[in-house]
């Protein structure tokens, strides 16, 4: 069975707010994927797992899937992940599974930077 890409973005709503990823995760989130990308090279779950720790890596698929959400939701803005290929992945729970590789766009690095700005401003005004 396939669903439409509006069915995707309405079940990826759906599974986000029953298990929303915290503001601190999406915090240190945003940083690993803007500290990998400015590598230049594609990144992962796999490049995630090495650098962020274990409770936060739990809740990476979810903030993945709401950067793609986004793009889904949002058809007629840039991309803000792009899809390169993909790699087993190192987790061992996951029994080789494939998971995907990404290249961070510049629509993309803008929208984490202005959620980082706007939780920089936010703590500002909380002072």
């Amino acid at each position: 069975m396939t669903t439409s890409p509006v069915a995707r973005a309405r079940i990826l709503d759906i599974l986000i707010a029953l298990q929303p990823v915290s503001e601190w995760t999406t915090a240190v989130l945003d940083q690993a994927v803007i500290h990998l990308a400015d590598s230049g090279h594609p990144f992962g779950m796999n490049d995630i797992r090495l650098i962020v720790p274990d409770d936060e890596c739990r809740n990476a698929g979810l903030y993945f899937a709401a950067l793609i959400g986004h793009d889904s939701l949002h058809s007629d803005e840039p991309q803000l992940l792009r899809k390169v290929g993909e790699e087993r992945s190192i987790n061992p729970k996951a029994n080789g599974k494939k998971v995907n590789t990404y290249v961070l766009t510049a629509a993309g690095r803008k929208f984490i930077q202005d959620r980082q700005a706007a939780r920089t401003e936010q703590r500002r005004a909380a002072a």
